[in-house]
């Protein structure tokens, strides 16, 4: 064999091994991208199976973007979870619209202001820091408090705010509760704090600094005592302290057992099933503004609108027997009110009955006083209407026998009833001011023993007295108008 033959022979083996070590690689390399693409495609597929999965053709839902509400039907409209996102500002004057005191009420431009009062509170607060800093020992060594101090010295000091002075007395004395019972939406909403002489109440004035307190971020809330609100700060290590708006003249942060034990005694039931004494949710925030505007619907004697409210007010609360005992309360005003404006009129009505002047003027006089007392504290309104329509009879009859001269004026005397008390004293009462049997000349000893126990020598407060023990010894006293006349 030629050299040349064994040359091509040799390239020949080589180019087949070349060719066998290629197959080799290429059956090496194959089973490995398998194995990739098959973990690859698990680890993929477990993925997937992982995850929310979501219908072809079907795109997932997305919460509805806030929409401001623009009037109270709106507000009332909102869901749960967008009513949390409400401006407590913005849901208070809301609330005040329609009623009387807010026929000009513009919500934008209270908006406006709120704005404007946050940023002036702002800047006072940055202004007098150096304060803080310098002494925090003077603030209680709480940033929360130096800012809240700052925000109600602003209202005051700068803008004004106080507490209505004609509202004030007479919640001081317990006369009314302090939420203030009054037909003016300005008493009570935010919207006459912001205008005018800038006078509230304690439905209105926390309001006021808790919308100005979120404005600025702070974290605060209205809390509810008995008959009252107030605002809570809740403080960063899980501690809160209260602030007192309506002491306009210090700047008061009062304990919750001082709102507990304070004017109006809170009991542990109270506190339970009102929710008092705890941070309010923005529903339970809405049925106080509710509540406040049914009130402001009944003083303007707008029974049906009112009752509506109140219903619909106690129905962003949870229910409790607390809850239904006071929404029972205002529903019996309600329905009680249309007699009671009945009762109103008819005691002004006799009140100014004009009595002409003769041998009977005193007794007329008496009669008017006599009907007011049978008035007082009586519910049967059939037996009162015949108390008043007697007395302006026989008062229409006196105006004929003084027009035409009647001689039998002259004939009249005046019944008078006199006492002899322990004392010695001797009180003289005109028997037609007295109760049955009184006013006919007669008196019975337990009048007389009762009125000795007592010790009373007063004239007038004999005769409230002897009222008293009429009502409370007679059962059926309600009834008795026609045994009122004396002659």
């Amino acid at each position: 064999m030629s050299r040349e033959s064994r040359q091509r022979l040799r390239e020949e083996a080589m180019q087949r091994e070349m060719r066998l070590a290629r197959r080799r690689k290429v059956r090496l390399i194959l089973p490995l991208i398998a194995i990739f693409i098959i973990s690859v495609g698990a680890f993929v597929w477990n993925h997937r199976r992982s995850q929310p999965q979501k219908a072809v053709g079907i795109v997932a839902a997305q919460p509805a973007p806030f929409r401001t509400p623009r009037t109270l039907k709106e507000l009332l409209a909102l869901p749960p979870a967008q009513l949390d996102r409400c401006d407590i500002g913005l849901m208070n004057l809301l609330c005040a619209e329609g009623l009387p005191g807010a026929e000009n009420l513009n919500v934008d431009e209270c908006l406006k202001q709120l704005n404007d009062w946050a940023q002036q509170v702002k800047f006072e607060t940055q202004r007098h820091e150096y304060r803080f800093n310098e002494h925090p020992e003077q603030f209680r060594n709480s940033l929360g408090y130096y800012r809240m101090m700052m925000l109600g010295t602003v209202l005051v000091q700068d803008l004004g705010i106080q507490y209505n002075p004609e509202l004030a007395l007479p919640q001081l004395d317990g006369k009314i509760p302090t939420l203030g019972q009054t037909a003016n939406s300005k008493d009570v909403f935010i919207h006459g704090l912001l205008a005018g002489n800038h006078f509230g109440t304690c439905a209105s004035m926390p309001v006021l600094v808790a919308t100005i307190g979120r404005r600025l971020g702070y974290p605060v809330d209205l809390a509810g005592a008995k008959y009252h609100l107030y605002v809570r700060y809740e403080d960063y290590n899980g501690k809160h302290f209260n602030v007192e708006p309506t002491v306009t003249e210090a700047f008061l942060t009062p304990a919750d057992e001082d709102y507990k034990s304070g004017q109006f005694k809170t009991t542990d039931e109270e506190l339970k099933g009102g929710g008092l004494l705890r941070p309010l949710s923005n529903r339970e925030v809405l049925s106080y503004f509710l509540n406040t505007r049914a009130i402001c619907l009944g003083d303007a004697k707008r029974y049906d609108e009112a009752r509506q409210m109140f219903l619909l007010s106690a129905g962003f609360w949870k229910d409790s027997p607390q809850r239904q005992k006071s929404l029972a309360y205002y529903l019996n005003i309600v329905s009680n009110a249309p007699n009671g404006d009945k009762w109103d009129a008819l005691w002004d009505e006799i009140e100014k009955l004009d009595v002409p002047q003769g041998s009977r003027s005193a007794y007329f006089d008496n009669r008017k006083a006599q009907v007011h007392y049978f008035m007082n504290d009586n519910t049967n309104w059939p037996a009162i209407e015949n108390a008043g329509n007697g007395l302006k009879n026989e008062l229409a009859e006196y105006r004929k026998q003084v027009s035409t001269g009647d001689p039998a004026l002259l004939e009249y005397r005046q019944h008078i009833l006199r006492i002899s008390l322990k004392s010695g004293k001797n009180v003289r009462l005109p028997a037609e001011v007295l109760p049955p049997p009184l006013n006919r000349n007669t008196i019975l000893s337990a009048y007389l023993d009762r009125i000795a126990s007592l010790n009373l020598e007063d004239p007038d407060a004999i005769v409230d007295e002897f009222w008293n023990y009429y009502k409370q010894t007679t059962p059926g006293w309600m009834e008795q108008a026609s045994l009122l006349p004396s002659w």
